[in-house]
């Protein structure tokens, strides 16, 4: 067998072709793949040794310091560089009559599908023609063969570069928007296999339908590779989002419908599931940290429930704080695990001291009660002016619900946290009271508490400061508070009610009581003198 000359110059990349066609004054303008360049220096017989020599002459040259002619040079290609990568790329599309012709033709070629079993059936009877030594049929049915092969093998080539053409196509709708920078080079690549699919040479056709199955097959790696990357973190960051009791049931889902569209080979739904299971886990991390958030008060409820009865709680109130940094800083695994110490730890001595201190029990559920009967009205007040009082009522079912289980460590510690709430919900209601004209300002009247002049006068004859909350009852105005406003006939509403509250008789009531009464009246005064004494 004959050396091929040309094998060495296929390991050379095409600046070092070009440069031996220099050296050796080729002609290679023409020449436009690297195949070309190997056959056009190939045929000029040029050996090895020549090659290398030449490569060793274009090495010093590279070392040798440039002239100011090829700095400026280099320069210009360094701009021309620069304004090709800020203009973006845009995909090369046929025109749109055309692609419909494309389009026809490719339908028509699919239909028409090759088959070589007849061939393989005409070669098998050459040759068993050829064994029993019948020579002449068997050069004849070989001869026959062949031509039937080629005619078989011309539908087939067509056949393949429709099934190419349109697998490409197909795979590059389904990864819209999902192949990056691929996905340009994609749609250009199968732009010129159509172009060349009816009027290109075959040599040309054969070359873009390589380029485009070799980027179709690149892109679909590319995509599968990040997609199932991205489903590996995912599961990862589940599994840390699980560790602090977030919800994923529904993100998961969606990751096991993503694997079955990517076993179904459906890139772009897979795609989709997986950004819908990522979405899914950051809402759910979300809810999940507003839950942590809304811990926080309670447990603070408890160790100001735990520290009234007397437990030291300055540890408690350490790790409380550091939860909370740990909160803001994301670490919400280590909030829930102090948060939980931190609970635990307030409610066992909250017991012990319950325990150790028999009277202490009865004293905290007459406060768990006065603090109930006290806050329900004003709930369901606040509620009935539109006011939002969901957190207080549902401490409230909280407190009810430890009551009923007779754990009077829970229910001290929502009571604590129920005070709380019921007193932001105190200030806007007092604030609703004012706008409707409920209550009414008690001119030149100081607080007691504060000394400040705002005291408000409230239906049940109670007043009540606005700026410190502090409230008290007074007696009915009689007639020498000259100037007070007279409070209208009041409603209990709570235990903070106190008196009778009837409205006392002016002046001209007394003097017409002076008068002999009838005896229906007499009779009337006896049935009601013990509630008025009372």
């Amino acid at each position: 067998m004959a050396e091929d000359r040309g094998h060495f110059l296929n390991e050379l990349t095409i600046w070092k072709l070009k440069a031996v066609a220099d050296e050796y004054h080729i002609d290679v303008t023409q020449c436009r793949y690297k195949r070309d360049y190997v056959q056009k220096i190939a045929s000029k017989k040029i050996t090895e040794e020549q090659v290398r020599a030449v490569l060793e002459k274009a090495k010093k040259a590279k070392a040798e310091p440039a002239g100011e002619e090829e700095l400026e040079e280099v320069r210009e290609i360094g701009m021309e560089v620069e304004e090709m990568v800020r203009k973006p790329a845009r995909p090369t599309e046929l025109p749109q009559a055309e692609e419909k012709s494309v389009e026809r033709h490719l339908d028509e070629a699919l239909m028409m599908k090759p088959s070589l079993f007849e061939v393989d059936s005409m070669i098998a009877s050459a040759y068993n023609r050829m064994i029993v030594g019948d020579y002449f049929e068997a050069i004849k049915a070989n001869r026959d063969a062949r031509r039937k092969c080629l005619e078989e093998f011309s539908s087939f080539e067509v056949y393949s570069v429709a099934v190419s053409i349109r697998a490409a196509e197909e795979l590059l709708g389904r990864m819209a928007g999902q192949a990056g920078g691929a996905e340009t080079d994609l749609k250009t690549a199968l732009a010129a296999a159509k172009k060349t699919f009816i009027s290109g040479p075959p040599r040309s056709r054969e070359e873009t339908l390589e380029n485009l199955e070799v980027l179709a097959t690149k892109a679909y790696e590319v995509f599968m590779n990040k997609t199932e990357k991205d489903e590996f973190e995912l599961r990862t960051l589940l599994a840390d989002y699980e560790s602090f009791g977030t919800r994923t049931e529904e993100p998961r889902r969606y990751l096991e419908l993503a694997a079955q569209a990517r076993q179904t080979f459906n890139i772009g739904e897979c795609a989709k599931l997986v950004g819908n299971a990522r979405d899914s886990a950051l809402r759910a991390k979300e809810m999940r940290a507003a839950e942590i958030d809304l811990m926080f008060p309670i447990v603070k409820a408890a160790t100001t429930a735990a520290k009234e009865v007397g437990v030291d709680t300055a540890k408690a109130e350490s790790d409380l704080g550091e939860a909370r940094r740990a909160f803001d800083d994301g670490a919400f695994k280590r909030a829930v695990e102090l948060l939980s110490s931190v609970e635990r730890a307030s409610d066992s001595a909250h017991l012990e001291q319950i325990r150790k201190q028999k009277e202490l029990e009865a004293r905290q559920l007459e406060r768990i009660n006065v603090s109930m009967a006290t806050y329900e009205p004003t709930f369901h007040e606040a509620s009935s002016y539109g006011l939002d009082v969901q957190e207080g009522m549902l401490h409230m079912a909280n407190v009810k619900a430890a009551l009923k289980k007779k754990d009077v460590v829970n229910a001290a510690k929502f009571a604590q946290r129920l005070r709380e709430v019921g007193a932001e919900a105190e200030k806007g209601l007092d604030k609703k009271r004012l706008e409707l004209g409920v209550i009414k300002h008690i001119d030149g009247a100081k607080c007691g508490k504060c000394g400040q002049e705002s005291l408000y006068l409230h239906p049940n004859s109670i007043q009540k400061c606005m700026e410190c909350g502090h409230s008290f009852s007074v007696a009915p105005a009689g007639p020498a508070q000259v100037g007070a406003p007279e409070a209208p006939t009041p409603t209990t509403t709570g235990p903070q009610a106190v008196g009778t509250g009837q409205k006392q008789p002016g002046a001209q009531d007394r003097k017409i009581r002076t008068l002999k009464p009838q005896p229906e009246e007499k009779e009337e005064q006896k049935k009601r003198k013990g509630f008025f004494r009372w």
